[in-house]
């Protein structure tokens, strides 16, 4: 996706600079705990969890479709509130509404983990540990393109063509009725691992200064989705 900018937070001065960062790190932050929080809310509801689980996963091939349309629909709205609102108000609404997004998707995932192995079991073992992987990588992948400055745009056509080729398969495990086989996660993480990388620089180097909204949206979706294939990883370790 190509954006307008003004002023490119790699030419303003160190003040400016540092200003961008920490209200887009911040906002990743509050983010996090926002969908945190909201998980929680719905987890802590037999009946929403049940209903959420059984419409993604009890209304066949044409349902997950749908699905998956209207999601895209969903996530195609936030990126563009977050980027192009009128209002800060209104680019803030677009990150609300993909957090709510992420949340209503981690419920199917999360809630089948607690009834394979409990809450406190599958939080020990499979979420908690998914969750300080993910820190980890991530932190690391962002510190890499901050502190060696290497241009990671040539990974540009590896993000676009992976996630077309991420979404074709998804189709297929679909209409095949297959597991999420390791392989795929493991594809996954590295695409997503990629994608962070990429985001991060284009970020540092492409995005203007008052483009922090849409600057912390890209960095918890891309986040939010590794820490997704990470518990997917460690259920895969426990079956």
């Amino acid at each position: 996706m190509e954006y307008d900018y003004v002023t490119k937070v790699a030419d303003c001065s160190p003040s400016v600079r540092a200003e961008f960062y920490r209200r887009t790190y911040s906002l990743v932050a509050l983010s996090c705990a926002g969908f945190g929080a909201v998980l929680a809310l719905i987890l802590s509801s037999d009946a929403l969890c049940e209903w959420i689980t059984r419409l993604f996963w009890g209304t066949g091939f044409l349902g997950i479709l749908l699905i998956m349309a209207g999601f895209w629909a969903a996530s195609a709205l936030s990126t563009r509130l977050a980027f192009g609102g009128a209002t800060r108000s209104a680019q803030l609404a677009g990150l609300g509404i993909y957090i709510l997004l992420e949340a209503f998707l981690f419920t199917p995932l999360l809630t089948v983990c607690f009834a394979l192995f409990g809450v406190e079991e599958a939080l020990s073992t499979i979420v908690v540990p998914a969750a300080v992987s993910t820190f980890l990588l991530a932190g690391g992948l962002m510190a890499t393109v901050f502190m060696s400055k290497r241009d990671f745009s040539f990974l540009r056509s590896f993000v676009v063509v992976g996630s077309f080729v991420a979404l074709a398969a998804i189709v297929v495990l679909a209409i095949a009725g297959a597991g999420v086989p390791a392989w795929f996660i493991i594809a996954m993480i590295a695409l997503m691992a990629g994608t962070i990388l990429y985001e991060t620089w284009a970020i540092r180097t492409q995005f203007s200064s008052n483009q922090y909204v849409g600057a912390a949206l890209l960095i918890f979706s891309s986040v939010i989705t590794l820490f997704y294939y990470m518990i997917l990883l460690f259920l895969k370790r426990r079956e």
